[in-house]
């Protein structure tokens, strides 16, 4: 590649991770991979042929143009759109084949009015207070998709690792297939489990389940030892492009106006904060020649650089690794976003969106 900064997306370790949830919930469950947001970075094509490959029984995606995007590459498979859209987009959505969210009585009117409507799964508000039928209008909303294919009910469960938070919003939950019942509306799938309350409820798998930081490793602390799962953003990578020495006494203008106490010599990456890293610091270490060097001075967009004094013979074209492993060294995800200040959730989708693709298949190039 021209400017040499890329990611390496491992598509093997995303099936791998898929299968292991595929085992984990049985045979009697689906399995709605998310891939929300462009696949969390990694390219919604790429990654929902992997996780079909690999045991998913249906997609869910957050936006209309990545249900688009699966359709155009021949993806034919079962794609829930989460709620996105205004009600006058219901005739465009309809349109994708899919499955489409109702969230409030406006959004239920809107594809009720069409011809053909698509259809339907409902999301229920049971305490997060965000998108959702709440329960004032539950039996409303049942009654008014009596003419419509409402074939699920899902929720968000907020605060996971508070047994007694998730009964209160499970009980709320009941009480709205309790109205769905009572509607006419019998054997919906119900989906309550994405990645934290698959990991840590079982039981509340019901007929669908739809993780999607778990499949991509993008759980954090005590979440990912459970979830035991394999980075899917495996690595982001540079090469060196200029070595410069600065004796003793010269200033390096970046790295501030004080003179240099020592003899340095300072490596530029071309990879900077234009790709989702940060500017100032802390800037964290990168890998060349298989140690760990310092990142030093401020980031720029384009650029960042290293201080590579403690190493011999580094020159121009030597691969950097700023995520991942190079030979024994290695910098892990949670170190990079220690350093960073920011949570694996943002920062790993915002470097494999950035940054040139390179999707690996058992450690090889695909």
């Amino acid at each position: 590649m021209s400017r040499p900064a890329w990611v390496e997306i491992d598509l093997a370790a995303l099936r791998r991770n898929t299968a292991r949830v595929r085992a984990r919930i049985g045979a009697g469950v689906r399995l709605f991979a998310v891939v929300k947001s462009g696949g969390f970075g990694c390219g919604v094509v790429e990654v929902s042929r992997a996780v079909l490959a690999a045991g998913a029984d249906a997609l869910a995606v957050g936006n209309p143009e990545d249900a688009r995007a699966l359709r155009a590459a021949g993806i034919d498979a079962p794609v829930l759109l989460y709620a996105a859209t205004p009600p006058e987009a219901a005739g465009e959505v309809a349109a994708l084949d899919i499955i489409a969210t109702v969230h409030d009585l406006e959004s239920l009117a809107a594809y009720a009015a069409l011809p053909a409507p698509p259809e339907i799964f409902m999301k229920i508000e049971v305490g997060l207070g965000r998108l959702g039928v709440e329960a004032a209008h539950w039996a409303e909303a049942f009654e008014a998709a009596r003419g419509l294919r409402l074939t699920g009910l899902y929720t968000h469960l907020n605060r996971p690792e508070d047994s007694e938070a998730i009964a209160r919003q499970m009980a709320a939950f009941d009480s709205a297939c309790a109205a769905a019942r009572a509607a006419g509306h019998g054997d919906l799938v119900r989906m309550v489990a994405s990645s934290h309350v698959l990991l840590a409820y079982p039981e509340l798998n019901f007929e669908a389940v739809n993780p999607g930081r778990c499949l991509f490793d993008l759980v954090e602390g005590e979440w990912a030892e459970r979830a035991g799962a394999e980075p899917v953003v495996a690595a982001v990578k540079s090469r060196i492009i200029q070595v410069k020495r600065f004796p003793a006494g010269a200033v390096a203008g970046f790295l501030g106006p004080e003179p240099l106490a020592r003899e340095t010599r300072l490596a530029v990456a071309p990879i900077g904060f234009g790709d989702g890293l940060n500017h100032r610091a802390p800037l964290g270490e990168a890998i060349v020649r298989g140690r760990r060097v310092p990142l030093a001075g401020r980031r720029g967009i384009e650029h960042s650089v290293l201080d590579v004094t403690a190493l011999e013979d580094v020159a121009r074209g030597d691969e950097v690794v700023l995520l991942g492993r190079q030979g024994e060294a290695v910098v892990t995800a949670a170190e990079l976003g220690g350093w960073l200040g920011l949570p694996l959730m943002e920062l790993l989708p915002r470097l494999a969106r950035t940054l040139p693709r390179v999707y690996l298949d058992e450690g090889d190039p695909a």
